[in-house]
């Protein structure tokens, strides 16, 4: 049997009560042999051994002393290894370190600890975080998004399960789990897990640098009434991103790279080549806006006068612009849509309860940058301030237990059983955002009051 979760970010369930600790990170896996956040260094040293004769004088068949000799002969073989594990280590530094920041961007994902904790460099990106957290940092010397107020917050991702009256066995499920961006970094603090369990980390898509992160959890089987928890605590720092000092030296890209190409033409749920669509980015672009901001800026405000906040189930944006009504989901696809028509690649960013859109443009040097905008909610363009956890960014995605492309990467479970009982296994996904749920909630409702559209 297959239970799906909706695949909409909305109605995401936070937990609460406490979960028995049981040896942190005591797993085996059966997709890989080491933890994913087992690191290594770069390189392996061996101690090296100095011979015994070197450390003690001998004489030659003809009666002369050879320690000076031997002596020398040692240091020289001593300078030689080192000079070789020196090289050795040359060639093997990561290329987070080496690489150009206008180099094209790594499809290599590594794993939370094996970065250096001073600076980190996002691999969709190029973009680097500092640890000060008193100093404004930006994209390519300062002509990006700025990003500021950053503020860390403990939080806990997992999924838990109960079995009904049989045995469930051969147990598989998937949820996304938060990762690095420029605006946020993830470390995983402590977890829970059962030692009958296996899990790892998998990066969406396989063949294009990951936008998104999924925590792939194992479990041979469970008693008929039995209750078992996967729970990581992680700590999330995220920043705020303000707009850039000078919006006007961006521009559309004129000849796109091969990763953008998943930013263009049609998504699920997002028809980008609808008749409609294309009407309105025509109509946009004969306005003859004086830039490549104001050109992105008059899209997103066409979106937000044209299309009323109406809360309900996601739908495609051919649906929602027949009755040009929708909520974040439509309202972002449809501004989506509206960049692509244009040339402009545009995505999908999905926070809990809630996603908005980025869009990409180069600067006068020409670099590639993502700005964010909020479509549904205070009005914000190339800005965002939220401490929402990013659960991922994209909304094309090749998941291994499905046959179709995916608009949002859900959760998912399986198990094999025979039916006994009228109850189901119960799967529950744990996404506890601690007190910012409370201050977020408070937020929403205070929007409510005065009228506004809830973030």
């Amino acid at each position: 049997m297959t239970i799906q979760t909706p695949t909409s970010p909305r109605g995401a369930i936070a937990t609460e009560g406490p979960v028995a600790p049981e040896g942190p990170f005591a797993t085996e896996s059966p997709f890989a042999t080491e933890s994913p956040f087992a690191t290594e260094s770069p390189v392996a040293t061996e101690a090296i051994a100095v011979p015994k004769k070197l450390l003690h004088p001998r004489r030659d068949s003809s009666g002369n002393d050879r320690g000076t000799i031997l002596y020398l002969e040692g240091c020289s073989r001593l300078v030689f290894a080192a000079l070789v594990a020196l090289l050795v280590f040359v060639n093997h530094v990561p290329a987070a370190y080496t690489q150009d920041p206008d180099d094209e961007q790594s499809t290599t994902t590594e794993s939370e600890g094996a970065q250096d904790p001073e600076t980190q460099r996002d691999a969709s990106t190029g973009a680097t975080t500092s640890d000060d957290p008193s100093v404004e940092v930006s994209e390519s010397g300062g002509k990006g998004i700025q990003f500021v107020a950053p503020r860390s917050l403990d939080m806990q991702f997992g999924m838990r399960f109960q079995s009904n009256d049989n045995y469930c066995t051969d147990m598989l499920a998937t949820i996304a789990f938060p990762t690095n961006w420029p605006e946020q970094r993830v470390t995983v603090k402590e977890s829970w897990i059962p030692g009958n369990a296996a899990w790892q980390f998998r990066d969406l898509p396989a063949n294009a640098p990951p936008t998104a992160r999924q925590l792939v959890m194992s479990i041979p089987g469970m008693q008929p009434g039995g209750e078992l928890d996967i729970i990581f605590e992680v700590e999330i720092e995220k920043s705020f991103i303000n707009p850039p000092a000078d919006p006007t030296i961006f521009v559309i890209p004129k000849k796109l790279k091969k990763e953008l190409n998943w930013y263009m033409g049609n998504s699920p749920m997002i028809d980008a080549n609808a008749s409609d669509i294309k009407r309105v980015a025509k109509n946009i672009l004969a306005s003859s806006p004086p830039n490549a901001w104001s050109h992105v800026e008059r899209i997103y405000d066409w979106v937000r006068t044209n299309i009323e906040y109406r809360n309900g189930p996601i739908r495609n944006t051919r649906e929602a612009m027949k009755d040009k009504k929708g909520d974040c989901e439509e309202m972002t696809g449809i501004f989506v849509a509206l960049c692509r028509a244009s040339g402009i690649p545009a995505r999908c960013v999905w926070i809990p309860e809630h996603c908005y859109p980025e869009f990409y443009l180069e600067d006068d040097e020409g670099n590639g940058h993502w700005f964010p905008c909020q479509v549904a909610g205070d009005r914000q363009f190339g800005q965002m301030h939220d401490y929402r956890p990013i659960l991922q960014k994209g909304d094309r995605f090749k998941v291994p237990e499905k046959n179709a492309m995916q608009h949002y990467v859900s959760e998912y479970f399986t198990c094999r059983q025979r039916a006994a009982g009228p109850r189901e296994p119960s799967v529950e996904p744990v996404l506890d955002m601690g007190p910012l749920k409370q201050e977020i909630e408070a937020l929403q409702a205070e929007a409510a009051r005065n009228g506004r559209i809830p973030n």
